[in-house]
C-alpha cells in the first residue's frame, strides 16, 4: 500500500518539512547530539559543535519554529530537546547508508 494511503496528507506534509529543515549539516548534527544527550541547553550545544552564537540561536530557532525542537526555560537556561526522538533512527539510517557507499 502506498505512502498516502497510510498516512494522512497533512502529516506527511508536516514530515517533509522536518525533514527539510534537518537537511543541513549542522542541523543534523543537532538532531544527533540530542539523541544522546535527551536534552542540552543552548550553549552545550554550541560548546559542543564549535558555532557562534548567532549562528546556533538561529539553527535552533528554525527547528523549533519548524516543530523539530521543543524548548524549556529553566532559569536563566533555555534547554531544548527533540519533539521526537525516533528521529534517532534517521541519524542512524544515514549513518548505515553512508557505511554502504
Amino acid at each position: 500500500m502506498v505512502l498516502t494511503k497510510r498516512i494522512e496528507a497533512d502529516k506527511i506534509l508536516s514530515a517533509v518539512n522536518m525533514l527539510k529543515v534537518i537537511a543541513h549539516p549542522v542541523r543534523l548534527a543537532i538532531v544527533d547530539l540530542l539523541t544522546e544527550n535527551n536534552k542540552m541547553t543552548v550553549l552545550e550545544i554550541q560548546h559542543a559543535l564549535n558555532l557562534e552564537q548567532a549562528i546556533a540561536s538561529q539553527h535552533l530557532t528554525l527547528m523549533e519554529d519548524k516543530g523539530v525542537l521543543i524548548s524549556e526555560k529553566v532559569g536563566r537556561n533555555k534547554y531544548v530537546s527533540l519533539r521526537y526522538p525516533k528521529m534517532k533512527n534517521i541519524v542512524t539510517c544515514l549513518e548505515n547508508c553512508c557505511s554502504e557507499m
